[in-house]
Protein backbone atom coordinates (compact mmCIF):
# COMPACT_ATOMS: atom_id res chain seq x y z
CA UNK A 1 0.00 0.00 0.00
CA UNK A 2 1.14 3.39 -0.49
CA UNK A 3 1.37 5.71 2.13
CA UNK A 4 0.10 9.26 1.27
CA UNK A 5 -0.82 12.35 3.06
CA UNK A 6 -4.14 13.86 1.80
CA UNK A 7 -4.65 17.82 2.02
CA UNK A 8 -8.01 19.63 1.76
CA UNK A 9 -5.84 22.21 -0.24
CA UNK A 10 -2.07 22.83 -0.59
CA UNK A 11 -2.47 26.19 1.31
CA UNK A 12 -0.87 25.34 4.90
CA UNK A 13 -1.59 27.41 7.60
CA UNK A 14 1.17 28.54 10.39
CA UNK A 15 -0.27 26.14 12.61
CA UNK A 16 -0.43 23.34 10.15
CA UNK A 17 3.13 23.82 8.82
CA UNK A 18 4.44 23.52 12.56
CA UNK A 19 2.20 20.41 13.11
CA UNK A 20 3.41 18.92 10.31
CA UNK A 21 7.64 19.68 11.21
CA UNK A 22 6.80 17.52 14.46
CA UNK A 23 4.72 14.99 12.79
CA UNK A 24 5.34 11.16 13.66
CA UNK A 25 2.44 9.86 12.42
CA UNK A 26 3.03 6.30 10.81
CA UNK A 27 6.56 6.44 11.85
CA UNK A 28 6.71 9.78 9.30
CA UNK A 29 9.14 12.24 9.72
CA UNK A 30 9.67 15.71 8.51
CA UNK A 31 13.08 17.12 7.19
CA UNK A 32 13.77 21.09 6.74
CA UNK A 33 16.07 22.65 4.26
CA UNK A 34 17.26 26.18 4.35
CA UNK A 35 17.28 27.98 1.12
CA UNK A 36 18.94 31.29 2.12
CA UNK A 37 22.73 31.80 1.93
CA UNK A 38 24.86 33.63 3.09
CA UNK A 39 25.38 37.49 1.64
CA UNK A 40 29.20 36.97 1.55
CA UNK A 41 29.32 34.69 -0.32
CA UNK A 42 27.44 36.26 -3.39
CA UNK A 43 26.45 35.33 -6.56
CA UNK A 44 28.78 32.11 -6.98
CA UNK A 45 27.51 31.13 -3.21
CA UNK A 46 24.32 31.20 -5.40
CA UNK A 47 24.88 28.25 -7.59
CA UNK A 48 26.74 26.04 -4.61
CA UNK A 49 24.02 26.64 -2.49
CA UNK A 50 21.41 25.10 -4.52
CA UNK A 51 24.01 21.90 -5.63
CA UNK A 52 24.23 21.50 -1.88
CA UNK A 53 20.42 21.81 -1.24
CA UNK A 54 19.91 18.95 -3.98
CA UNK A 55 22.25 16.99 -1.96
CA UNK A 56 21.28 17.71 1.65
CA UNK A 57 17.28 16.38 -0.15
CA UNK A 58 18.52 13.48 -1.27
CA UNK A 59 20.20 12.13 1.61
CA UNK A 60 16.74 13.45 3.35
CA UNK A 61 14.92 11.33 1.50
CA UNK A 62 16.50 8.63 2.11
CA UNK A 63 15.36 8.66 6.13
CA UNK A 64 12.80 11.12 6.02
CA UNK A 65 8.91 11.39 4.17
CA UNK A 66 8.33 14.98 4.17
CA UNK A 67 10.93 17.87 3.24
CA UNK A 68 10.33 21.15 3.87
CA UNK A 69 12.19 24.11 1.21
CA UNK A 70 12.20 26.75 3.83
CA UNK A 71 13.10 30.55 3.13
CA UNK A 72 12.47 31.54 7.12
CA UNK A 73 16.56 32.24 8.08
CA UNK A 74 16.74 35.18 5.11
CA UNK A 75 17.84 38.42 6.89
CA UNK A 76 20.35 41.05 6.64
CA UNK A 77 23.31 38.61 6.65
CA UNK A 78 21.25 35.74 4.71
CA UNK A 79 19.65 36.23 1.45
CA UNK A 80 16.81 33.78 0.47
CA UNK A 81 17.14 31.77 -2.82
CA UNK A 82 13.93 31.97 -4.64
CA UNK A 83 11.65 29.11 -3.60
CA UNK A 84 10.47 28.25 -7.15
CA UNK A 85 14.38 28.09 -8.41
CA UNK A 86 14.57 25.93 -5.17
CA UNK A 87 12.11 23.91 -5.32
CA UNK A 88 12.82 23.23 -9.00
CA UNK A 89 16.43 21.84 -8.48
CA UNK A 90 15.13 19.59 -5.58
CA UNK A 91 12.31 18.36 -7.64
CA UNK A 92 14.21 17.10 -10.37
CA UNK A 93 17.15 16.44 -8.50
CA UNK A 94 15.09 13.66 -6.91
CA UNK A 95 13.47 12.40 -10.12
CA UNK A 96 17.40 11.98 -11.37
CA UNK A 97 17.91 9.80 -8.37
CA UNK A 98 14.94 8.37 -8.54
CA UNK A 99 13.78 9.41 -4.73
CA UNK A 100 10.72 12.06 -5.98
CA UNK A 101 7.81 9.50 -5.46
CA UNK A 102 9.21 8.86 -1.95
CA UNK A 103 8.89 11.95 -0.60
CA UNK A 104 6.30 15.13 -0.23
CA UNK A 105 7.50 18.71 -0.89
CA UNK A 106 6.43 21.69 1.00
CA UNK A 107 7.38 25.11 0.20
CA UNK A 108 7.81 27.91 3.42
CA UNK A 109 8.30 30.78 1.54
CA UNK A 110 7.46 34.84 2.35
CA UNK A 111 7.69 34.61 -1.64
CA UNK A 112 3.96 33.06 -2.32
CA UNK A 113 1.51 35.95 -1.89
CA UNK A 114 -1.03 35.50 -5.07
CA UNK A 115 -2.81 32.52 -6.11
CA UNK A 116 -0.02 32.88 -9.46
CA UNK A 117 2.89 32.57 -7.03
CA UNK A 118 1.32 29.56 -5.50
CA UNK A 119 -0.35 28.02 -8.99
CA UNK A 120 3.53 27.99 -10.24
CA UNK A 121 4.54 26.35 -7.50
CA UNK A 122 2.55 23.51 -7.57
CA UNK A 123 3.54 23.03 -11.46
CA UNK A 124 7.58 23.01 -10.20
CA UNK A 125 6.14 20.09 -7.97
CA UNK A 126 5.32 21.72 -4.52
CA UNK A 127 3.12 19.07 -2.72
CA UNK A 128 1.92 21.91 -0.29
CA UNK A 129 2.99 25.76 0.41
CA UNK A 130 2.75 27.49 3.37
CA UNK A 131 2.57 30.77 2.37
CA UNK A 132 3.47 32.87 5.64
CA UNK A 133 4.41 36.34 4.64
CA UNK A 134 0.67 37.45 3.96
CA UNK A 135 -0.28 35.55 7.01
CA UNK A 136 1.75 37.19 9.50
CA UNK A 137 1.43 40.30 7.84
CA UNK A 138 -2.77 39.85 8.50
CA UNK A 139 -1.92 39.10 12.07
CA UNK A 140 0.20 41.92 12.97
CA UNK A 141 -2.46 44.45 11.02
CA UNK A 142 -5.25 42.89 13.54
CA UNK A 143 -2.48 43.71 16.08
CA UNK A 144 -2.09 47.42 15.18
CA UNK A 145 -5.80 47.56 14.79
CA UNK A 146 -6.33 47.92 11.23
CA UNK A 147 -8.26 44.87 11.05
CA UNK A 148 -10.61 43.78 13.67
CA UNK A 149 -9.87 41.41 16.65
CA UNK A 150 -12.27 39.24 15.73
CA UNK A 151 -10.33 37.93 12.48
CA UNK A 152 -7.69 34.93 14.81
CA UNK A 153 -5.23 33.82 12.94
CA UNK A 154 -7.18 30.76 11.84
CA UNK A 155 -10.07 32.83 10.48
CA UNK A 156 -7.08 34.65 8.67
CA UNK A 157 -5.15 31.43 7.52
CA UNK A 158 -9.06 29.65 6.04
CA UNK A 159 -9.96 33.08 4.38
CA UNK A 160 -6.85 33.36 2.67
CA UNK A 161 -6.85 29.22 1.89
CA UNK A 162 -10.21 29.87 0.55
CA UNK A 163 -9.27 32.49 -1.55
CA UNK A 164 -6.54 30.74 -3.28
CA UNK A 165 -8.41 27.76 -3.35
CA UNK A 166 -11.25 29.60 -5.40
CA UNK A 167 -8.40 31.56 -7.65
CA UNK A 168 -6.68 27.92 -8.29
CA UNK A 169 -10.27 26.39 -9.04
CA UNK A 170 -10.31 29.16 -11.70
Amino acid sequence: QVHRLWLKQPILSLSDLEVLKHTKHRNWSTYVIDTTYDVVDGLPGLRLHIDTICEEAEQASKKHQILILSDRNAGEKRVPISSLLALGAVHHHLIEMRSRMKVALVVETAEARQVHHICVLMGYGADAICPYLPMELAASLRQDGVLDASFTDDVISQNFAQAIQTGISK
